[in-house]
């Protein structure tokens, strides 16, 4: 099984702390679907061997593009991939951008699910986030979702903001769950190099919340969506049974995917490949030359943190026996030596020859990763 993630990468403008590839010129609308429909057919080779079960689309700002014309999209990649009957087909919305008329042409096509970009529930959180809706605009488009017959709703919101208060954070997460939606991804924000915020941050017109502050946001998130029905299936995504992203999760449980659009990535199990991060040359692709794309062949050390990486940040955890039957004996010996030491600190436990983060763990997972990376451990063993 394997996913396709489209990328669209326009916006009508850009929020201050995205550093994902986007453009704002909307004239190239029109040349880059042509080009987007022309890689599809070309990439038809890559999951040859594989029935496409997720579609997920990204941006960007995916709810630019008309009903009709996602639509064509999925029917391009229907004529050049083999699709499980009822796949996923999943797409980012814009709160801003939802009608009554465009939710009614959405609920026409494949599309079964939604991801609402709603990030904060005060309008100065998202003003100072450059975010294009209101407050009421994104309660009322969940509304208009449900009314158009859409079940399967995700959120997606951010934490760590300046200045947020407890008390707003436990709003924020009470009127979340009063939405009765499926799914809810929560990011720490993050200041990236080359943002708005970043740029704020580093001339002192920022201050983020101290680690304390954002640990204890994070815990009271976990408890609140939890004691409401919520899996905390991974570090940043929580759904209802059944409701899981099954296309993030073919991610985590490393399963080959295509990325279709500029910036986009796709991995075969042996290999990386991403495309190039500029329009201006992926809408120049043509039959004669593919030179939009690049690739690099994964070897054994980075499979191996790549599974460590994604299976700390899921429910599933990290696998021992998994490790013997894939890496052999001596690295799993090495890293259940270096496991066992972060269960003595409380940052991860271990049930069965599994290995889970606890919340300590959790919120320090990057570290942790990389204390368990194959050439970390080789080198400690050694020592």
């Amino acid at each position: 099984m394997a996913g396709i993630y489209v990328h669209i990468p326009f916006c009508k403008s850009r929020c201050y702390y995205c550093d994902f590839y986007t453009v704002t010129n909307l004239k190239l609308a029109d040349s880059f679907f042509k080009a987007l429909t022309f890689e599809i057919s070309l990439r038809k080779k890559m999951l040859k061997n594989e029935k496409v079960e997720t579609i997920y689309f990204g941006g960007g700002t995916p709810s630019l593009f008309t009903p009709e014309r996602l639509q064509l999209i999925i029917d391009e990649i229907r004529s050049n991939f083999e699709i499980i009957d009822s796949p996923e087909i999943t797409i980012e919305l814009n709160p801003d951008d939802i009608t009554p008329t465009y939710v009614r042409k959405l609920k026409a096509t494949e599309i079964n699910r939604v991801s609402l970009g709603i990030q904060a529930f005060y309008n100065y959180h998202l003003q100072l986030m450059n975010r294009r809706h209101k407050v009421f605009g994104a309660l009322k488009s969940v509304e208009s979702l449900k009314e158009e017959g859409f079940h399967n709703i995700s959120i997606d919101l951010i934490y760590g903001l300046p200045e947020m208060t407890m008390v707003e954070w436990e709003k924020t997460l009470q009127k979340a769950v009063n939405m009765n939606i499926q799914h809810i991804s929560a990011y720490h924000l993050t200041y990236e190099e080359g943002t708005v915020f970043d740029k704020l941050r580093k001339s002192g017109m920022l201050t983020p919340p101290s680690d304390e502050k954002s640990f204890i946001q994070f815990n009271t998130m976990v408890d609140h969506f939890e004691e409401n029905g919520f899996i905390h299936y991974e570090l940043s995504n929580f759904g209802r049974m059944g409701r899981f992203s099954k296309h993030n999760v073919s991610y985590w449980q490393n399963k080959p995917y295509l990325g279709i659009g500029p910036s986009a990535h796709s991995y075969d199990g042996k290999k990386r490949y991403w495309n190039v991060p500029d329009i201006s040359k992926y809408i120049r692709i043509d039959k004669k030359s593919d030179d939009i794309q690049s690739e690099e062949i994964l070897t054994e050390t980075d499979r191996f943190n790549e599974y460590i990486m994604t299976g700390l940040r899921t429910y599933w955890g990290i696998d021992l026996n998994y490790i013997q039957r894939m890496y052999g004996q001596e690295l799993s010996k090495a890293i259940e030596t270096k496991l066992n030491s972060f269960v003595l600190s409380n940052h991860v436990r271990e049930k069965e020859q599994k290995f889970y983060l606890t919340r300590e763990g959790m919120f320090i997972s990057d570290s942790i990763a990389a204390e368990l990376f194959k050439e970390h451990v080789e080198q400690s063993s050694v020592e």
